[in-house]
């Protein structure tokens, strides 16, 4: 869905691809930078595309892979915390029962027999002990080493009109028929980027077009727009976040789900804003990014905003938001996390000064890289005020069927 920034948007959420997709997004730790959010087409190969020019490719628009971070050991009763949650067990079934479908398709009987078992743990014990022993014997429960990472997205939404006009001017793009999916590794084994974005230019992959340049013109008058909007500060961070919706002037509600990226990096626009003096360093909320913007004349914020070069495709869709696992997302349970260190689809337990609870891996996001877990938290005002100001360490448990 992702993105996008969720949280502390300071130095570099990108949920700018998925809802999330939006999607600030802190710094990412983990292995590779990645290219796109929330891709739900399947990897292509390119022929006369060279593994120098892959290597390039991923240089510039990858970057560099890190080590990942490193899960415990199966964890024993007393080295698990009390296992509290504190959200209403409904949200949490609602959960489990979006995600069945998936486990139900992978043939995985473990995970539905192991989802069935929680919520039969979590009606029955009410004793820390009591659950501690359960859920040590239902899975293998494991913790990444480092504290992880929480922050949150949600869903914003923004008035728009299908026809342009002098106010509704700023364009939300469908994904063109000419950007690529690569995954690096079909082409070369060696290759420790994410799956890249682009496209091919006289026989190679070349980046496609950054948002400075989209904004300037480069996909006019090629039929993608879907809708306009009136406020650029608001589109950008529907392309942060990677989903929202859109109000329509007879009242209606349509969905703006992710549908691709540019695969440009992404870059936070809190430094700039810090520079001049409008945000505190280290210190800016979503909210706080967002007034700041609002409050520069158009052509200074235009210059900040094109700072990001990475830029968000859209399609419009009925029914709530939908991560990259297929599955409608559910606010306060569903997180995003780095699929090459948390199972989609795997049960999680999270453990932060703010909140303890069960939650689910339903999403994944560009900026999600490593020990980390974005949390979906829904749509309106309230969601944005809160998933602006998430940003805190705590304990990333997760609950692997035995």
């Amino acid at each position: 869905m992702a993105h996008r920034p969720h949280g502390r948007v300071e130095p570099a959420r990108a949920r700018a691809d998925g809802p999330r997709g939006a999607r600030g997004h802190a710094p990412r730790r983990g292995t590779a930078c990645v290219a796109g959010r929330r891709a739900r087409r399947g990897p292509v190969r390119i022929r006369g595309v060279s593994r120098a020019g892959l290597a390039l490719f991923c240089v510039l628009l990858a970057g560099c892979a890190v080590l990942r971070p490193r899960p415990s050991g199966p964890l024993v009763p007393a080295e698990l915390p009390a296992l509290e949650d504190d959200l209403d067990l409904a949200s949490l079934r609602a959960a489990l029962e979006r995600t069945r479908p998936v486990y139900a398709r992978a043939g995985d009987a473990a995970a539905l027999a192991a989802a069935d078992r929680l919520l039969a743990i979590l009606d029955t014990t009410a004793d820390p002990e009591a659950r501690r022993e359960a859920v040590a014997r239902t899975f293998r429960v494991v913790r990444f080493r480092d504290p992880a990472l929480l922050t949150a997205y949600y869903e914003p939404e923004l008035a728009a009109r299908f026809a342009r006009d002098a106010i509704f001017r700023y364009p939300l793009y469908a994904r063109p028929p000419d950007l690529i999916d690569v995954e690096p590794r079909t082409l070369d084994e060696t290759c420790t980027c994410r799956r890249l974005s682009g496209r091919v230019e006289g026989g190679r992959l070349q980046p496609y077009p950054a948002r400075a340049d989209i904004e300037g013109g480069a996909l006019a008058g090629r039929g993608l727009e879907l809708a306009w909007v009136a406020d650029p500060v608001s589109l950008f961070v529907l392309h942060v976040q990677g989903s929202g919706r859109l109000r329509l002037d007879d009242g209606a509600v349509v969905g703006a789900r992710w549908a691709g990226s540019n695969g440009r990096p992404y870059r936070t626009v809190a430094p700039a804003l810090a520079a001049r003096g409008l945000v505190q360093p280290d210190h800016a909320s979503l909210p706080d990014l967002r007034r700041a913007l609002e409050a520069l004349p158009a052509g200074e914020q235009a210059a900040i905003l094109a700072g990001n070069e990475r830029y968000t495709f859209f399609r419009l869709a009925e029914g709530g938001p939908v991560g990259s696992l297929g599955v409608e997302l559910t606010p306060g349970r569903s997180i995003a996390t780095d699929p090459r260190l948390v199972p989609p689809g795997a049960l999680a337990y999270l453990a932060t000064p703010s909140l303890r609870r069960f939650a689910v891996s339903q999403d994944a996001g560009a900026a999600i890289v490593g020990a980390h877990a974005d949390l979906f938290l829904g749509a309106g005002v309230e969601a944005e005020e809160r998933a602006g100001s998430m940003h805190e360490r705590g304990e990333l448990y997760l609950l692997l069927p035995r």
